[in-house]
């Protein structure tokens, strides 16, 4: 998988809400990235010569980590919505049970020993 696939992936993956904020994050660190690729080449040193690459870095990794939560939330959404479906079909004792279990593995992942 070459790093053209993974951008494409990743692309779709976002939802369409987020794609303008996706793409202006990363706009904003290729910014960064370059101004700090400057600072290096003109051998600055200092907080001041730091300042803008490092707030421009920031900036565009708070704007990408927005989107990976809009993605995170979107995809428990539709999970969520799946779930409910199926739960949806079962009996109320059956759907339980269900609840049951799940609550009972979860718990014992979080909690080893525990039964």
């Amino acid at each position: 998988m070459d790093v053209h696939e993974i951008v494409e992936r990743w692309r779709e993956s976002i939802p369409q809400r987020s794609q303008v904020e996706a793409g202006t994050g990363v706009g904003i660190m290729a910014v960064g990235v370059a101004a700090a690729v400057y600072t290096i080449v003109q051998k600055r040193r200092g907080f001041f010569a730091w300042a803008v690459p490092g707030a421009l870095l920031a900036a565009g990794l708070v704007m990408l980590s927005d989107v990976v939560l809009d993605v995170r939330g979107e995809r428990i959404d539709r999970t969520r919505a799946i779930i409910e479906s199926e739960l949806g079909d079962l009996d109320p004792l059956a759907r339980a049970q269900v609840l049951r279990d799940i609550a009972r593995d979860q718990i014992e992942e979080l909690i080893p020993g525990e039964a």
